[in-house]
């Protein structure tokens, strides 16, 4: 019961939120989007887990160290960053930050330097083995997002089939991101499943999952997104009756 009152409430926020203009923005940025082959629309994001919050109890191997159980999201349940990037048929190798990364560099979460080492090391070789030019990446507004450095850092480490490196509009990755909705949150209840975390198999589990996302999934969170040709770019749109979009033609709406 909560958890449907606790849902109705999320809704009515979000129609307050989001504006008209909101929503005007997010179909723009849909549309341009359309004009892509989703194969060369590339999203990139970076999330976290955080282990001390596994679910479950487990048994620990023999000279393993053991994660304490935690309630909560606080700072002591260890955490382990990742950056990563998908497209309509692939995911592209993340990098993964482990607590003792951020101690040894004296930083807290990701900061721009560590994307642009992500960019150098593994993403530049891996975009670049697509031989396919015209690839857009798009991402949200982070502080570590820069456009103009991002594409220099690709085209320094030889990787020059980057079109272009797209900003989404504010407040819309939840709408327009198949990372934030919610390939994300997928794979770390994935991760989570798993019997035995130890810190020296987490990075792995971690990789492992992420590699382990179908081609299905991927193309279902892209079709969410709307981001297909012919799909309703105002289809989410949360409050219809007030905002009155445009209403596409029938013939162009796939079902």
């Amino acid at each position: 019961m909560w958890q449907a009152i606790l849902t109705k409430i999320v809704f009515l926020m979000l129609k307050i939120a989001v504006s008209k203009k909101m929503c005007m923005d997010i179909a723009r940025t849909r549309r341009e989007f359309m004009r892509f082959s989703k194969r060369k629309l590339l999203f990139l994001d970076e999330t976290y887990i955080r282990i001390g919050i596994h679910p479950s109890r487990t048994i620990v191997a023999p000279g393993q160290q053991r994660y304490v159980e935690s309630g909560s999201t606080d700072a002591y349940a260890p955490r382990y960053d990742m950056i990563a990037c998908v497209s309509a048929d692939r995911v592209f190798p993340p990098m993964i930050f482990t607590p003792k990364d951020r101690v040894d560099w004296n930083v807290k979460g990701i900061r721009k330097w560590m994307l642009h080492k992500y960019i150098h090391e593994i993403l530049a070789q891996a975009v670049e083995a697509l031989d396919e030019y015209g690839i857009v990446l798009a991402m949200d507004r982070s502080a570590i997002h820069n456009p103009e450095e991002m594409l220099q850092e690709f085209q320094e480490a030889g990787c020059g089939i980057i079109k272009e490196v797209y900003l989404l509009p504010a407040y819309s990755a939840k709408r327009l991101s198949p990372l934030d909705n919610t390939i994300f949150h997928q794979w770390k209840e994935a991760v989570r499943k798993h019997g035995l975390i130890t810190k020296s198999n987490i990075v792995q589990i971690m990789s492992d999952e992420w590699n382990r996302i179908s081609l299905q999934s991927l193309w279902r969170h892209y079709h969410h997104c709307a981001l297909m040709c012919a799909l309703d770019p105002y289809r989410d749109c949360p409050n219809p009756s007030v905002h009155r979009h445009p209403k596409p033609k029938k013939s162009a709406i796939k079902h």
